[in-house]
């Protein structure tokens, strides 16, 4: 095939391969940058029991993982257990946080149980709740028993555009109660907000209580910043797969041509 042949065939196959890479970007999702407003903690008191529009569309996630309103994937479940090579639990994290204006010492789970699993049979819980499905709690000193803040979940769910989770149904309130008569029980939110420069894997800080009733705690993490998602890998194979064949087309398509208008030039 003459040199100029080839140049303009391989100037083709550029443009193909350009124009295909450009279609599947603008296909594909955009990322939006995340903000980090933390919001009202009315708006996250009174907006914790309503269900999100998200929610339907990650009941098929793997649990403690979730899409963010931009389709973004994030992955929390390293900030619930730390994994071998193998991809097997070795150790649960829990994480602590001491509120000062209450002066108690919190310990925490993501997606988890608070409480070790050989103090499970021995943990004096008030209410005489679960220990196992305890997500937070403190140990309130005067009567040495656990303060359940509420049971652990591991569905994590977008309030506007904040990461949340929020656990219910704990310890009794103190002398609160609704209109009802039925008592006011203790809850925590998680609000994680995504830290991509911290050293360490994440830091959880006291924001504030309600009442004694609802507990806020905010999660610095690089954990919480979106990923991508295992099926993008898959993506990504079949986009080469693609580019290949396109190149394959371009290549014999090319030389097809060459041929036709090669015998024409003869017969001319």
């Amino acid at each position: 095939m003459p040199p100029r042949y080839t140049r303009r065939l391989a100037l083709l196959a550029v443009i193909v391969f350009i124009a295909i890479g450009l279609f599947i970007v603008e296909q594909r999702p955009q990322h939006l940058l995340e903000t980090h407003r933390f919001p009202s903690l009315h708006d996250l008191v009174h907006d914790a029991g309503t269900p999100s529009k998200q929610e339907t569309h990650n009941e098929e996630l793997d649990p403690c993982t979730v899409l963010s309103p931009q389709k973004n994937f994030i992955d929390l479940r390293g900030l619930s257990v730390i994994e071998n090579h193998h991809g097997q639990d070795v150790r649960h994290l829990l994480w602590s946080s001491r509120g000062y204006d209450l002066g108690h010492n919190y310990t925490i789970g993501v997606c988890l149980g608070a409480i070790k699993r050989n103090l499970l049979g021995s943990a004096d819980i008030i209410d005489g709740l679960n220990a196992s499905e305890v997500g937070a709690y403190y140990i309130e000193q005067s009567l040495g028993r656990y303060i359940l803040m509420g049971q652990v979940t591991s569905k994590p769910v977008y309030k506007g555009r904040k990461l949340t989770l929020t656990y219910e149904n704990g310890t009794q309130c103190n002398g609160m109660t609704f209109k009802d008569g039925t008592p006011l029980r203790r809850r925590t939110i998680l609000t994680f907000t995504c830290d991509r420069e911290m050293l360490t894997k994440a830091h959880v800080s006291y924001v504030a209580s309600v009442d004694e009733c609802t507990y806020f705690f905010e999660v610095r993490s690089h954990l919480a910043c979106p990923t991508a998602a295992k099926a993008d890998n898959l993506a990504a194979i079949w986009i080469f797969i693609l580019i290949l064949l396109a190149a394959l087309l371009v290549y014999f398509s090319g030389g097809v041509l060459y041929k036709a208008l090669k015998r024409q030039s003869l017969h001319l």
